[in-house]
């Protein structure tokens, strides 16, 4: 039953991963990195769910109009120190809203950011010319928030000057992850490296001075314990051993990122770690290695304290522990028993503060998560005052060459620059109407030794590329730059007559539409949409369209197939396409591409229809989940009880008891089958006129988006439906039914009439067809 089965969930959700660790309460207390009057506050918080933060991305036309979406909807509240960042709690956060949310982080209009993992970009002071480096940069969230800084600070006339390096050395996220994340920005001075933050190497220019980063970021590899609102299966896990292990790591990768900064650079150091060893250890280590060389930056986060951010300072004491022992403590590195010390065991000398300094209580800053309704977070801003290395001698010069000197994937895998008068450059600017081909310009050729794309990259970013590296071999390059133009695949248009088989990059249209005078069209915004939803306007069509005015520019493509850009009139929207045989095609993923003028939709809402004593009857939407509809109710009538349920994607009237005497009494009548329920189903096939289905049901829980399918089994629960057809298509390929179930088990109309052979039209998990018009 309904009812039963919703108390049945919540108690599986409830009880499946219990939010305790004593060795975790034992540990944090006794590091006291919480006032012990706050720590109650800061373990409610910790077993509470995380709210839903996303960042929208301020450089994307159009974007002001999403950010008064957000502020008309009273389920987002915008973070005060962030303006641009929203805050939705878990409990109103449904699927409607998690599925818009997806549609537009897949096109960039916003991205799912935790409001912690928002401060070290800001705190970077970014300028638009820096030179950035992220050592530890996948999921890639904070690159692209550094790439929105640059971008935000520079003058309308200015071009992309800037760099950024995302390195990582995951080599999945790096190779699947981070180049997806960083295209998104279409930033001429972004690459993507794979190698080990730790052992990222020295690069000295052409008169042997070491090139060194303006900004760098140090968001290093954790235990990730603030992070436990997120994850709550970490909780019977935990370990201080696991944090143990990683200090030495994060001292190096920090060491590593101050020796890269230059003179007055800024470093940021994040962890979104809990543990004084992974957070104040490693700063206080690190400022002693470098002696006076690199400083704390004091009151970093200053002016967004004033906007109403919540901070704490920094430890300058704490307690490191021994790795097996639970209530044992090491005072200094004298105490540690030498089976316990590196190499042996995981505790290291630097873990232990050598002197005190005031800089870490005042310049270290936490985030605790029940001070910012987010996750525990760590941070620590430092300045570099002067810059120590060895003279290097530059090896001999070889005959210039136009490869890239970084590794990539294999021998075949490189990186060229290409001329203004190659051959495929030449044939592009003739066929696109190009002047000049923006530049530089980087060939790609893959892993087989096939040119497949041609990538622009800023002057800045060649140069650092071209910079000499003090290693035995570079990190491996994995991308570089804007896609502007890339070969159409060996097995499309293979028959036809194409003058140029390379064609527009989504990344680059926006870039390229202002520079071409051949084979840009101006669309509509209603037509556009018919082309992101069909992908295709067909021949006819498209030249019906072109007569009427309604797309400007189909004449200078001179009836040739072949790549096109497509745009609407105000030059905020720009897709890359193909003109073949059937027509325009978009060729492009539509997710990627995202729609024109995004807006976040006002919730569904179900609406009241009947308000009588003890009951409301109200009209669900499609779309919405009963659970979430009977949750707007709950606000308006306490004691409502659930005791029916409509599948998510259908519409139609429910009665809902509003005390507990109705609730009784309805759930005698649902549960001894006295209801009377109509639906109506568009199918597919041609039924009788009129038939009757006894068929037991089972459920089998799958998993997934779509938990639950319905299945016909002896064994089953009775389960009982009837129909008549009041309509039929004139080839009888559908009909609409009236439908009658006598009983009410989950799915039980859609499996019924697949069970019979004629799914519901646009049920694809009960074998019906997908089609656009559902």
């Amino acid at each position: 039953h309904g009812a039963a089965r919703s108390k049945g969930r919540q108690v599986r959700t409830r009880d499946a991963s219990p939010a305790r660790s004593d060795a975790f309460e034992a540990y944090y207390q006794a590091q006291c990195i919480v006032p012990s009057e706050e720590w109650p506050e800061f373990l409610q918080v910790l077993r509470r769910p995380m709210p839903v933060v996303v960042r929208l991305n301020r450089t994307k036309p159009g974007w002001d109009e999403l950010q008064k979406s957000f502020a008309a909807d009273a389920r987002w509240h915008a973070l005060p120190w962030l303006p641009s960042a929203w805050e939705c709690q878990a409990k109103d956060y449904d699927d409607g809203l998690r599925e818009q949310c997806s549609v537009l982080n897949k096109a960039y209009a916003l991205r799912f950011q935790e409001a912690a993992s928002l401060l070290p970009p800001l705190l970077l002071d970014v300028q638009p010319a820096d030179l950035v480096l992220d050592l530890c940069a996948a999921p890639g969230s904070k690159t692209l928030e550094c790439l929105e800084l640059m971008r935000e600070g520079r003058s309308a006339s200015e071009g992309d000057s800037g760099v950024v390096i995302a390195n990582d050395a995951d080599a999945e996220r790096c190779f699947e992850l981070l180049p997806l994340i960083t295209r998104k920005a279409r930033h001429a001075g972004t690459a993507v490296v794979l190698g080990s933050a730790s052992k990222y190497p020295a690069q000295y220019r052409s008169d042997g001075e070491q090139l060194l980063y303006d900004r760098i970021i140090c968001d290093v590899p954790c235990s990730g314990d603030g992070t436990l609102r997120r994850r709550p299966h970490c909780w019977k896990s935990w370990d201080v051993n696991f944090a143990m292990t990683l200090h030495s790591k994060q001292l190096q990768i920090l060491c590593k990122g101050l020796h890269l900064l230059k003179p007055g650079g800024r470093l940021v150091y994040s962890t979104c770690s809990l543990n004084p060893l992974e957070n104040e250890a490693v700063v206080c280590a690190a400022l002693a290695r470098f002696k006076g060389d690199c400083v704390l930056v004091g009151s970093a986060t200053s002016s967004l304290e004033a906007k109403g951010l919540k901070t704490s300072p920094g430890l300058d004491r704490w307690r490191v522990p021994h790795p097996s022992k639970t209530d044992v403590f090491f005072g200094s590195w004298a105490e540690v028993p030498q089976d316990v010390r590196k190499p042996a065991g995981p505790v290291s000398q630097t873990m232990f503060v050598e002197e005190v300094t005031d800089d870490l209580r005042t310049c270290c800053i936490r985030l605790n998560p029940h001070e910012i309704d987010g996750s525990g977070f760590f941070v620590a801003v430092f300045v570099k005052h002067t810059h120590r290395s060895f003279p290097y001698e530059l090896p001999a010069p070889e005959k210039t060459q136009q490869q890239i000197p970084w590794r990539a994937r294999n021998s075949n895998n490189r990186y060229e620059l290409v001329q203004p008068d190659a051959p495929d450059v030449a044939a592009i600017a003739s066929f696109y109407g190009l002047d000049t081909v923006p530049s530089p310009l980087l060939a790609e050729y893959n892993v087989k030794g096939k040119l497949t794309q041609l990538n622009l990259v800023n002057e800045s970013l060649l140069q650092l590329l071209r910079c000499h590296l003090n290693a035995k071999s570079s990190p491996i390059l994995v991308s570089v730059g804007v896609p502007l133009f890339k070969l159409m695949d060996d097995n499309f248009m293979t028959n036809l007559d194409v003058p140029s088989r390379w064609r527009p990059a989504l990344e680059g249209s926006a870039l390229l539409a202002a520079a071409m005078s051949k084979r840009v069209l101006v669309i509509g915004l209603e037509n556009m949409r018919v082309l992101i939803a069909k992908r295709l306007l067909p021949m006819q069509e498209l030249k019906r369209l072109a007569d009427l005015g309604e797309i400007r520019g189909l004449d200078s493509c001179e009836d040739l197939l072949g790549g096109v850009v497509a745009g609407l009139h105000d030059g905020s929207f720009w897709a890359p396409c193909i003109i073949t045989g059937l027509g325009l095609e978009l060729y492009a993923s539509a997710e990627e591409l995202g729609a024109p003028a995004p807006v976040l939709l006002p919730p569904l809402r179900p609406q009241i229809l009947c308000e009588r004593a003890g009951y409301v009857v109200v009209s669900k939407p499609s779309g919405l989940r009963t659970e979430d509809a009977f949750r707007f109710l709950l606000e308006r009538y306490p004691q409502a009880e659930l005791v029916s349920r409509l599948d998510k994607q259908t519409s139609g009237c429910m009665v809902v008891p509003t005390n507990p005497e109705s609730g009784a009494a309805f759930t005698r009548q649902f549960a001894e089958c006295r209801v009377g329920k109509t639906y109506v189903a568009l199918v597919q096939g041609c039924p009788q006129d009129q038939g009757d289905v006894d068929a037991p049901l089972k459920l089998a829980e799958i998993g997934g988006g779509s938990r639950y399918r319905a299945y016909v089994a002896e064994d089953g629960k009775p389960s009982r439906t009837s129909y008549e057809v009041v309509w039929r298509h004139g080839d009888s390929s559908f009909a609409l039914l009236l439908v009658y179930p006598e009983t009410g088990r989950t799915h039980q109309i859609r499996c019924h009439m697949s069970h019979l052979g004629f799914p519901l039209v646009g049920d694809t998990k009960y074998t019906g067809l997908n089609v656009k018009w559902c």
